[in-house]
């Protein structure tokens, strides 16, 4: 009976897959998004991975074998349409491995190189933590490695980049499949920036969305209709009130605003003389069009003990010498919040921020507010005019007392309905009907809106001797590359895309490191075990 009971439940098993995920935090669980993509395919997806061999060192052998374990996974659900290959660099001709690390670096996955221990030394070994993902003969590149940060350790990196193999693959896929890429403007005529101030992200937004520079003031209203987000970068100069009834008509209608205001000016180049001093930009933005939409974007500027660096010249003997000084006017801004535009996101470089505060009122009762990048408790404001100082570099150390005003909110993402701001102040029904104003909307469709108290966040900076633009987030002064591009690109998304894979970048595996100190202790113990084992 028992051996009849046994060969029942193996002829069952064989007519019907089933897996069951038995840990705790079900990281073997795909979500239901990835599941509907999945089943969805038309075609087969290849995805070709470079990073394998024996000889990886152990994060990042883990790493290749998490991610042959998520591949497993996907064509569990998308059975013969996910098929992929593991490639090992080091096996092949030197000339072809030179050729396809060029081919990897055009297509944004550069090899890096790490140590790996090879009898009793250690070994410099140049490796590609990334993939290739190809669906109807297009091609999208996969960082399988996040950035690099200087907050949490290389260990944490590779968990957390283990943890965002899911929504990193399917988004690829996700990308691939879309047959009409949405649009998204980048609105000019007030003084924004333009290339190559932007040339980065507009190049990296182009890969997945139509990207076009639109001069507000040469259209009327409807122009922005067929855009689904647009972006404001760093606007200095007065808004008209039709040029904002053309923004306010597009978010009723759905649109999606992607705002980055400085309230004030800090002329840099007033700083080699040592001072300079803050002014109001003068935009007729936040006094009531963004105030009536939920948020209030001061006129102060914010300083934050965490933050970058500047390059100043100080005396040293009878000549000079260049150093890096923080400057508490550059924060460095490490997400707190889980929400997936900013989970497990590394350091965002903001320049000359401001404070912003929500504002809840009867006009803005359906909109929600999630605060997503605030500054570190160790901060203070300083309020317009603001004096500034290249003599506040000498005195951080003596003055920490003073940075005592808690963390200050930077970015705020507004999701809901919102009211017109032109609801008492609409067009007359002459210049309604002259068709210059188009068709007047009071409430809006359930839309979203993200505001950053900073333009520069958006800016790359530049290679002048060149001619070229750096990656956005790159700081040249402290060689470091902040997460700045991924905070925009995510903020894009999250807007726009309606898939809803962003929401799995909220997964979320707990670290569990070993205790180094422990194995350092009782190292000894265990060989004195195992000796005796043996």
């Amino acid at each position: 009976m028992a051996l009849g009971i046994v060969i029942a439940i193996n002829i069952i098993a064989s007519l019907y897959f089933k897996r069951f995920d038995l840990t705790g935090d079900k990281r073997y669980t795909l979500s239901p998004t990835t599941k509907t993509i999945l089943k969805g395919l038309k075609d087969q997806v290849f995805v070709k991975v470079y990073l394998e061999g024996k000889d990886l060192p152990p994060g990042f052998r883990k790493l290749s074998e998490s991610t042959r374990e998520i591949l497993d996974e996907f064509r569990v659900i998308g059975g013969d349409n996910i098929q992929y290959q593991f490639i090992n660099p080091d096996d092949l001709d030197p000339k072809v491995k030179d050729d396809l690390f060029k081919e990897l670096t055009g297509k944004g996955l550069p090899p890096m190189e790490v140590e790996v221990r090879k009898e009793e030394e250690d070994v410099k070994k140049t490796i590609v933590p990334g993939a290739i993902v190809t669906y109807n003969n297009k091609d999208f590149p996969v960082e399988l490695l996040e950035q690099q940060r200087g907050d949490i350790s290389p260990d944490e990196i590779l968990h957390n980049s283990t943890i965002d193999l899911e929504y990193q693959l399917m988004n690829a896929v996700h990308k691939l499949q879309q047959t009409t890429q949405p649009k998204i403007a980048i609105i000019q005529g007030h003084g924004e920036l333009k290339i190559p101030d932007i040339q980065d992200i507009a190049q990296s937004l182009s890969q997945y969305y139509n990207v076009d520079f639109v001069n507000l003031p040469d259209y009327k209203v409807g122009r922005l209709d067929p855009y689904a987000a647009i972006i404001i970068a760093k606007p200095d100069s007065t808004f008209t009130e039709l040029e904002k009834y053309k923004i306010d008509q597009f978010i009723m209608k759905g649109g999606r605003v992607l705002w980055l205001i400085s309230t004030l000016n800090v002329p840099m180049d007033s700083m080699k003389k040592g001072i300079t001093y803050s002014y109001d930009y003068k935009l007729n933005l936040v006094e009531d069009f963004l105030f009536k939409y939920g948020v209030r974007i001061n006129y102060d500027l914010v300083q934050d003990l965490n933050c970058n660096v500047i390059p100043l010249i100080t005396p040293e003997g009878s000549g000079t010498r260049k150093n890096l000084l923080k400057w508490p006017y550059y924060p460095l801004v490490l997400p707190q919040s889980n929400h997936p535009i900013v989970h497990n996101l590394g350091a965002v470089f903001f320049q000359n921020a401001n404070t912003i505060d929500t504002i809840d009122s009867r006009q803005n009762q359906k909109v929600k507010k999630t605060v997503l990048l605030q500054t570190s408790p160790s901060t203070r404001v300083m309020m317009n005019p603001v004096r500034i100082d290249l003599g506040l570099v000498s005195t951080i150390k003596r003055d920490i007392s003073l940075y005592n005003q808690g963390p200050k909110t930077l970015a705020v993402l507004l999701e809901g309905e919102f009211n017109s701001n032109f609801i008492n102040r609409k067009p007359t029904p002459e210049a309604l009907a002259s068709g210059e104003y188009g068709v007047f909307q009071e409430k809006s469709k359930p839309t979203k809106m993200i505001i950053i108290s900073d333009g520069d966040v958006i800016r790359n900076q530049v290679d002048h001797e060149r001619q070229l633009p750096l990656p956005l987030g790159y700081d040249r002064y402290s060689d470091h590359t902040f997460s700045n591009k991924t905070f925009i690109l995510n903020c894009i998304d999250y807007m726009v895309d309606e898939s809803g894979l962003i929401a799995l970048r909220s997964k979320d595996i707990p670290y569990r490191p070993l205790n180094n100190s422990r194995i350092k202790s009782e190292r000894l113990y265990c060989i004195r075990r195992r000796r005796f084992a043996h």
